[in-house]
């Protein structure tokens, strides 16, 4: 098997995993709160959909682990280029995302696929998921001021009503937790509109305004690359 082949087939994983993770929130546009038959069967059955969902997740982030280590392959970030040092070149980075439509954290990305994004002085491209663009803002946002950072798990605004952090130094305080380089383990086992919720939350907590952010969306660069054909 090629490693084309076996990206291919993680990058399909990554896909359907963010997908049945935005589903429960249609789920919820389908219940009438009015209609206590309609809550009764409605709420039943993602609390049931949630349970599955959750061994689905836990399995394949391991199957999709075990392959990346065996092969040694990520193609979440082998396409991901970063530009922030060299001005030019960043600046080159940022007219190329710019022939796309640049959307912000306030929209509805439910089924969406990023490609990139620019914040501050630092502009991305390359991405494939929503998972890869969450944590390469958490990384800014370490870089930027490691000491409130460090903070984060113990801070009560990321820290859900029922206890559960957003980030935390204990892997099984999370349902599915990504260790950064800082050693802390983040949460992302989240659907990408709370992803982006909880950027949007982090991005006001160390001080950058979340309207500055720009977001790239694949589905606008492949509709822009088929129509130049």
């Amino acid at each position: 098997m090629t490693q084309n082949k076996i990206k291919e087939i993680l990058d399909t994983l990554n896909n359907l995993q963010e997908n049945l993770l935005s589903l429960p929130e249609d789920m919820l546009l389908s219940i009438d709160p009015r209609d206590n038959e309609s809550l009764d069967q409605g709420t039943q059955f993602i609390k049931a959909y949630n349970d599955s969902l959750s061994q689905f997740t836990e399995s394949s982030a391991r199957i999709a682990q075990m392959v990346k280590a065996h092969f040694g392959i990520n193609p979440e970030e082998d396409d991901v280029v970063k530009e922030s040092g060299n001005r030019l070149q960043r600046e080159r980075l940022i007219a190329e995302l710019d022939q796309t439509v640049p959307h912000t954290l306030n929209e509805n990305f439910t089924y969406k696929r990023p490609y990139g994004f620019i914040l501050g002085e630092t502009a991305y491209k390359g991405l494939k998921t929503w998972k890869t663009l969450y944590l390469l803002v958490l990384d800014m946002l370490q870089t930027t001021d490691p000491e409130k950072f460090a903070a984060l798990p113990e801070t009560e605004r990321f820290i859900s009503n029922r206890g559960k952090p957003l980030l935390s130094a204990n892997e099984h305080d999370l349902r599915l937790g990504e260790k950064l380089e800082s050693g802390l383990y983040a949460e992302v086992n989240l659907s990408a509109n709370s992803l982006l919720k909880y950027i949007k939350d982090l991005l006001e907590h160390f001080g950058f305004d979340p309207r500055t952010m720009k977001i790239y969306l694949r589905e606008d660069r492949d509709a822009d690359i088929n129509q130049a054909k």
